[in-house]
């Protein structure tokens, strides 16, 4: 069955009920006294034990906002600058409407947007994103390093880091895209992340917690 729907359809069924690298941050949300989880991060497992129970029969809203419908709008020009800047041609994109999804475990995975490797070597991933708003990408522009960049934003720190466990990629690109710019210069920003084995760490263990709270859940509703 699987096999007769389009890959964005079949992309959603993969994804279903699994923690994913583009929200997997919400695991950082943190809890009061001694807790590991905050509400944000409950509210996300128990979303994801609700999707166990249940049949995936329409696209998530998520799939209908506007912030995200621009982005996807502006992937390809992205990828295509993307090139351009890096001269980097052996990156392979996956665009909005064939996207791969690539299991870690049977509890979760990620959507790289582009890999670069030979045979089953990953070299470097990528991770295009097309503000909707100019002034986010400009404070991407004027981002020093992968640091500046966990410090802004640690949601797609941590979506970058777990995607380069999976893949065991030696770096990931993010790649900022703004076309609005006059200066052809400040219309895109690229940030080289490494592996940072201390944050990955923390974040496998909250992993490991939140399938155990997600199982632990449907195992109540059976009960």
């Amino acid at each position: 069955m699987i096999d007769n729907i389009d890959a964005k359809d079949k992309w959603f069924l993969q994804r279903h009920g699994k923690f994913t690298a583009s929200e997997i941050g919400k695991l950082l949300s943190k809890g009061a006294g001694t807790k590991m989880f905050g509400t944000g991060a409950l509210t996300y497992i128990k979303q994801k034990a609700i999707e166990r129970m249940t049949v995936l029969w329409e696209r998530p809203e998520l799939d209908e906002v506007k912030s995200l419908l621009h982005g996807k709008a502006h992937e390809q020009p992205a990828y295509e600058m993307y090139k351009k800047v890096t001269r980097n041609y052996s990156m392979r994109y996956f665009g909005s409407e064939t996207p791969l999804f690539l299991e870690y475990d049977e509890d979760s995975g990620g959507s790289p947007d582009g890999l670069m490797g030979e045979g089953t070597k990953i070299y470097c991933g990528l991770e295009l994103k097309c503000p909707k708003n100019s002034h986010i990408h400009w404070d991407y522009f004027n981002m020093k390093d992968q640091w500046d960049f966990r410090e802004s934003n640690v949601d797609y720190y941590a979506q970058i880091q777990f995607l380069m466990h999976i893949t065991q990629a030696d770096e990931f690109h993010f790649f900022s895209f703004d076309d609005r710019f006059i200066d052809e210069k400040k219309k895109s920003k690229i940030i080289t992340v490494l592996p940072d084995k201390k944050f990955m760490d923390n974040l496998l263990i909250r992993i490991q917690m939140a399938v155990k709270m997600r199982n632990e859940i449907i195992q109540e509703q059976i009960s």
